[in-house]
């Protein structure tokens, strides 16, 4: 190899810098405004009296990922680039574990191959811009399969801690570790393993299952309530679906995987598949062990997401959809394909995916704009906008807009103001300010207003809109 094994996760971490100093000046956005700022704000100003969040800004996950963030502030000043620091830390970590799961399960020789179509992986690029909870949550699922694999006990434990204390997603990731270790071991065992080892298998893991029963437990006594209560902004999404619905959820669950040209990477993985049916190969341990990892993390992370209305956010599905990289990669590489067809099917995936990162859809198509780098032109638009609109004179509360915007401008760009946009009614406000960003604005609103209103001032780039729209 022309670079040697420890420089190949220095140069990717590289790109990851470099990304850093391009967005480290860029606002909260979508979920991570309340995620990551609004938590954060509330224990800096607060000067962490509390542990547990006012219940309107109360995800019911343990907040550690916003004190952790309002802890830096305090040290390096309340500004944008102290979380955008943090995730290029967690990012770093990625490419590391990555890199060594990566060569365990691939070969020094194929790990290169996986590197490169994470770095253009538009889900993990996206969230990787933004002050996400679900950077350091990949990571610690990475470490912890890093530790299953290298049996290594004490990561295992900080692994699963770390999982546990930002989410209670990530606390379904300690799962799909601890049954992909017990599953794994008693695939590599050379004779029976008994009742014992497997008791042994779960040490571990218990610091971290202490942690989520007393998180859920005091929760529940402080609050009432577990997940969400009826009353949150979020309880439409967590409403239980019927026959229909599930079979909805089930052609979106598809198109998410194939969304952002990740279907050129599916494409590939069809015409392999062609071939391992058609010559009959059959993965070694660590093809299967692969496998395993898949359905093991579909089983227990895919029901919650399809049982419910709204959760199928791309974001949810990043676990999973770094597996899949990992068995393209080894389907591709580590099987006796010609090596020309190797070469067409990778380079199908990756350019494919990279320019998946520039896909805009129609503005009546809501689409996943935290997972992917188009949404980045917004900023500047955004600030664009809002310097036109203090220009005029127009105060921002006679405005009205949907998520992201409304709200306290400060808790995005955290500036002193505290003034900001409000919730959209067509009927009694004067002013609309609308971005193709904005999921929430129905298409029979967005029609309403590109024939019955005016539009004051518009900006546009790479796909991108932001209009203020006024009443006739």
């Amino acid at each position: 190899m022309i670079l040697g094994l420890n420089k190949i996760p220095l140069l990717f971490s590289l790109c990851y810098v470099i990304l850093f100093f391009f967005v480290k000046d860029n606002p909260f956005f979508w979920d991570t405004i309340q995620l990551g700022s609004k938590h954060a704000h509330w224990f800096f100003e607060n000067d962490f009296q509390y542990f547990f969040l006012p219940e309107v800004i109360d995800s019911g996950h343990p907040p550690t990922f916003g004190m952790t963030l309002a802890i830096l502030w305090t040290f390096f000043g309340k500004s944008l680039w102290v979380g955008h620091a943090m995730i290029l830390l967690f990012s770093i970590g990625i490419v590391f574990q990555l890199h060594r799961l990566g060569t365990y399960f691939l070969g020094e020789k194929n790990v290169v191959y996986l590197l490169l179509l994470t770095l253009v992986d538009p889900f993990l690029l996206g969230q990787s811009c933004l002050v996400s909870p679900d950077v350091p949550l990949l990571f610690f699922w990475l470490l912890g399969l890093c530790a299953v694999v290298n049996n290594r006990k004490y990561l295992l434990v900080i692994a699963a801690l770390g999982l546990a204390s930002i989410s209670m997603r990530g606390m379904m990731m300690v799962v799909v570790i601890y049954l992909f270790d017990l599953l794994w071991k008693w695939l590599n065992a050379e004779s029976k393993v008994s009742s014992w080892e497997l008791m042994k298998i779960a040490i571990p893991y218990i610091p971290s299952g202490l942690f989520a029963l007393a998180f859920l437990i005091a929760h529940y006594q402080n609050t009432g309530w577990i997940g969400y209560h009826e009353q949150s902004s979020w309880a439409p999404a967590f409403e239980k679906v019927d026959m229909k619905g599930f079979i909805r959820n089930i052609a979106i669950l598809g198109w998410r995987f194939l969304d952002f040209g990740r279907i050129f990477l599916f494409f590939g993985l069809g015409v392999l598949l062609f071939q391992w049916l058609k010559n009959k190969w059959r993965p070694d341990k660590k093809g299967k062990g692969l496998l395993l990892l898949l359905v093991i993390s579909s089983i227990v992370l895919l029901p919650s997401l399809m049982l419910h209305a709204n959760l199928l956010a791309h974001r949810y599905l990043l676990p999973l959809v770094l597996i899949g990289h990992f068995i393209f990669i080894y389907a591709l590489f580590c099987q006796p394909q010609q090596y020309l067809t190797k070469k067409k099917l990778f380079y199908l995936a990756f350019i494919g995916m990279f320019a998946g990162n520039f896909w805009v859809y129609p503005k009546e198509i809501s689409q996943g704009w935290d997972s992917t780098l188009a949404h980045l032109s917004y900023f500047t638009l955004r600030t664009n906008i809002i310097d036109h609109i203090d220009q005029q004179g127009i105060a921002l509360n006679s405005i009205g807009t949907d998520f992201p915007e409304n709200g306290p401008i400060r808790y995005m760009d955290l500036s002193d103001r505290t003034d900001g946009f409000v919730t959209q009614d067509l009927k009694s406000q004067k002013y609309i300010l609308y971005s193709n960003v904005m999921n929430d604005f129905s298409d029979e609103t967005i029609h309403e207003l590109e024939t019955q209103w005016k539009v004051l001032k518009e900006f546009k780039q790479l796909g991108v809109c932001v209009i203020l729209y006024e009443k006739h």
